[in-house]
């Protein structure tokens, strides 16, 4: 990816004029922008007329007019979402030119649940309430029908009685927290009730559990009765699954050579169009990147009156809640407090949250995630470009801090060769993908039908990828990149990749739960690629030391005076194992270097290559942790801690980072900003 200069002409679908649309479709940035001709008549209607007799300036008001018009909302709803009136206290007017209480809190206890209660995530009321052995209603009133509720009100004042106001906010908190318990525990067991086969909450079946001791039975009678034959079945098993994987990746190296075909061109898009767009945040002990993350979301284009920001903590986070109210947040954003039940895991916090999304489109993000500005338009312009059965699209992964440590550099020379080459490789060919954690953004169609997130898989990317394939739905690619950081040290490293490792066992064990299924579900191509990728992975990291004791043994072999036992088969194998170990260290490094950028190749330091066999090491030492813990503690999240806000300075001088003009993050050649 070549470094960008211009941060708008680079989002794929829009030219010049709808990005200037996008930028200046909200109040403070349109003033001067107008024609006076258009500005007269976008203040002919009510709405216009209603609020500049509330004194409010004639050209906010025009240019919520013409976002009104752009976006098809209202000119209420763009001022709100400009920060141009405050809510509550328009809301508290508006209750008193109806004459009706204002409620500024609503006990959940008074609530009146009903099956659909939920809708009122989102949409604005009404609300029931029980109240002194009656009910009330909780109106969000509007202006542009202000008039006619008073005349309804001259006609029927008995209705007075019966009726209140709150904002919308105040409406979706009661909300949130009268169905908690209930929600929770839908949506913890709803995909191991409507879809058992597919959730991990249970390690393995009872048909699983028998083969897998059949396995380990017929291992060990086979190296206690024939141990040589044994040694080399499994052999040429390990074998096989290894050069399946190199091959599949040096396919994706050698494609990423030559030059691509040309894409279609992406269709024009309709910026009078814009869907609502849902971002889901979600943080743990998130407290020192609240302040980053909020300003990072709040730099993404996109109308802030088609936006639903949404950060999921847990209830008891109270740290990171607290650090998340004092950045004094937008009317587009909520908290959202993930009840202690069940696993703590991400994806029942984004499982939770998903109940309330109300946009079409929905992107996930991590806490120390700096998305692209124009990522959700890029995204956007992409769905538009094809059909629905593209559901999600995984933006790369670009890391920030690839300068620190030499276990920083080989994880960003890991990701770059898993998001700028392996990635694109399966989405050209159509071959289910394993998604990374963050930066991915799905049609809300696709992921309910895919039936979500999974609670119970500690690696939920991975899992949702395959379920999302299997449910007929392709993954495709963005180039906006989203910037992060990377463990630097090995206790940081390890149980991160423990966690990864672990999911990716329950992956495949829940993908072969029904086998039969599962290569009809994916395709004969698709189910060897989920082999390789998962099983491969799983195999290659688990048995990596056991290919340098394959090779010692037959070298001691050849070496010792039984060597013409030495058959040219286990020679041919041991030349293999080699092969095999060799190939595979210099397609990790090809990969990661082939999608490298000039900046991020002047920025890790050569000799580090080096150390690739002790970061696989280290790689098949988190696998053995993993399996301990997939037996002793399947569901625990290990959570990854992140530099505090301060530190993204250091970094800044450490690895040539510049800041924008809105004191953002950018990695020279990455395009963050595109």
């Amino acid at each position: 990816m070549a470094p960008n200069k211009s941060t708008e002409q680079r989002v794929p679908g829009f030219n010049e004029a709808d990005m200037a649309a996008i930028r200046t479709s909200s109040p403070r940035s349109t003033r001067g922008n107008l024609h006076s001709q258009n500005m007269r008549s976008m203040t002919a209607g009510p709405e216009a007329r209603f609020f500049l007799q509330c004194g409010i300036g004639k050209p906010q008001v025009n240019a919520a007019a013409a976002a009104a018009e752009t976006n098809a909302t209202s000119i209420e709803k763009e001022l709100i979402a400009e920060g141009v009136i405050d809510p509550e206290l328009y809301y508290s007017w508006l209750a008193g030119e109806l004459e009706l209480p204002f409620l500024t809190e609503i006990d959940p206890d008074q609530v009146v649940q009903l099956p659909s209660m939920d809708v009122l995530l989102h949409r604005d009321g009404p609300l029931r309430l029980s109240r002194a052995g009656s009910q009330v209603t909780i109106i969000v009133p509007e202006a542009r029908t202000i008039e006619a509720e008073k005349a309804r009100f001259a006609r029927r004042p008995g209705l007075r009685g019966r009726l209140m106001v709150a904002s919308p906010a105040t409406i979706r908190r009661a909300v949130w927290q009268a169905g908690a318990s209930d929600r929770v525990r839908k949506i913890t067991f709803e995909l191991d009730q409507d879809q058992q086969d597919a959730s991990a909450r249970r390690v393995m079946t009872g048909p699983q559990g028998f083969v897998l001791a059949l396995a380990v039975y017929t291992a060990a009678t086979g190296f206690m009765l024939w141990p040589f034959l044994a040694f080399t079945v499994l052999h040429i098993l390990l074998t096989m699954f290894l050069s399946g994987g190199i091959f599949l990746r040096l396919s994706a190296l050698i494609a990423s050579s030559f030059k691509p075909k040309r894409s279609p061109p992406l269709k024009r898009v309709n910026r009078r169009k814009l869907p609502i767009y849902t971002v889901l945040i979600a943080l743990h002990d998130e407290a020192d990147m609240a302040p980053a993350i909020v300003s990072r979301i709040a730099a993404l284009r996109w109308p802030k009156s088609l936006l639903d920001v949404k950060y999921v903590c847990e209830a008891d986070d109270e740290a990171t809640i607290r650090a998340l109210q004092a950045q004094n947040l937008g009317p587009e954003s909520e908290i959202i407090s993930t009840p202690a039940f069940g696993p703590r895991t991400k994806p029942k916090a984004l499982q939770y949250a998903l109940q309330g999304a109300r946009g079409s489109l929905i992107a996930v993000y991590d806490a120390e995630d700096k998305p692209a500005p124009g990522q959700l338009l890029e995204a956007w312009a992409v769905f538009c470009s094809n059909d629905a059965r593209l559901g999600c699209l995984q933006a790369p992964l670009a890391i920030a801090n690839l300068g620190r440590s030499w276990i920083s550099g080989l994880f960003a020379l890991e990701y770059s060769g898993l998001f700028r080459v392996l990635i694109p490789f399966l989405a050209q060919t159509r071959m289910p993908i394993p998604l990374g954690g963050t930066s991915n953004h799905f049609r809300r169609a696709a992921l309910k039908a895919a039936g979500g997130w999974d609670p119970h898989n500690v690696t939920e990317d991975a899992d949702l990828g395959i379920r999302l394939y299997a449910h007929g739905y392709r993954t495709g690619t963005l180039t906006s990149a989203t910037v992060e950081t990377a463990p630097t040290t090995p206790q940081v490293w390890a149980p991160q990749r423990t966690r990864w490792l672990k999911g990716w066992t329950q992956t495949w064990l829940v993908a072969m739960r029904r086998p039969r299924h599962t290569v009809s579900a994916l395709g004969i191509r698709g189910f060897v690629v989920f082999q390789l990728l998962i099983a491969g992975m799983l195999i290659s990291a688990l048995t990596h030391p056991l290919m340098f004791i394959f090779v010692a043994v037959t070298i001691a072999w050849l070496a010792s005076s039984t060597a013409s036992s030495i058959s040219t088969f286990q020679s041919t194998l041991m030349w293999i194992d080699l092969i095999n170990i060799g190939v595979s260290y210099l397609t990790f490094i090809a990969m990661g270097w082939r999608g490298f950028t000039a900046h991020e190749r002047g920025k890790m330091k050569g000799y580090w290559v080096l150390l690739t066999p002790a970061y696989w090491f280290m790689m098949s030492m988190a696998g053995w942790r993993a399996l301990g813990q997939l037996m002793s503690n399947t569901h625990l999240w290990e959570k990854t801690p992140h530099a505090a806000t301060p530190e993204w300075a250091a970094l800044a001088e450490n690895v040539g980072m510049q800041k924008d003009a809105q004191g953002m993050e950018r990695v020279k050649g990455i395009e963050p900003s595109s």
